[in-house]
């Protein structure tokens, strides 16, 4: 897997959120390890949450999937739906990915893949996964934006 060191926040409800995932180096009883830690701060600054869980490098897809099950039916149970995006599950027609092409190769280094693939699927109603599959199949490496798996247009 390689070394992972990585953090991302998010705002809500008056509250900042963050998640940091960090890989942990084999001993001799276990295989390479990550570590996935949540906090939470207040309006204030104040940390009001906080834990974190240790996993094996080679179960997180499966571990992944099952939290976000869980949280999904929680947030369901709770009565806070997920929202779909708007274009969610509809055909691309030709003229968005022309579009989503031209947006892509003309990003440059302004944004992280991560952050203009988020900004692209607000953009076009879509999740961060469909774009991310929509750039594959119009010949665009979804992880470097303003770079292509084909030539892009008006290059030779």
């Amino acid at each position: 897997m390689g070394i992972v060191d990585c953090s991302a926040d998010v705002q809500a409800n008056g509250r900042k959120y963050t998640v940091r995932a960090a890989t942990l180096p084999a001993g001799t009883d276990h295989d390479e390890r990550v570590e996935v830690a949540l906090s939470n701060r207040d309006s204030a600054g104040a940390a009001t949450e906080c834990g974190s869980f240790t996993l094996p490098a080679d179960s997180l897809n499966v571990v992944g999937k099952l939290i976000s099950q869980v949280l999904t039916g929680l947030s369901t149970l709770s009565g806070r739906t997920t929202t779909t995006p708007a274009n969610a599950q509809a055909p691309w027609t030709k003229e968005q990915d022309e579009e989503l092409l031209e947006r892509w190769a003309s990003a440059g280094d302004t944004y992280s893949a991560q952050a203009f693939r988020r900004i692209l699927a607000e953009h076009f109603g879509r999740t961060t996964g469909s774009i991310r599959a929509r750039l594959l199949r119009i010949g665009c490496d979804p992880d470097a934006p303003g770079h292509a798996f084909v030539p892009l247009p008006g290059e030779s």
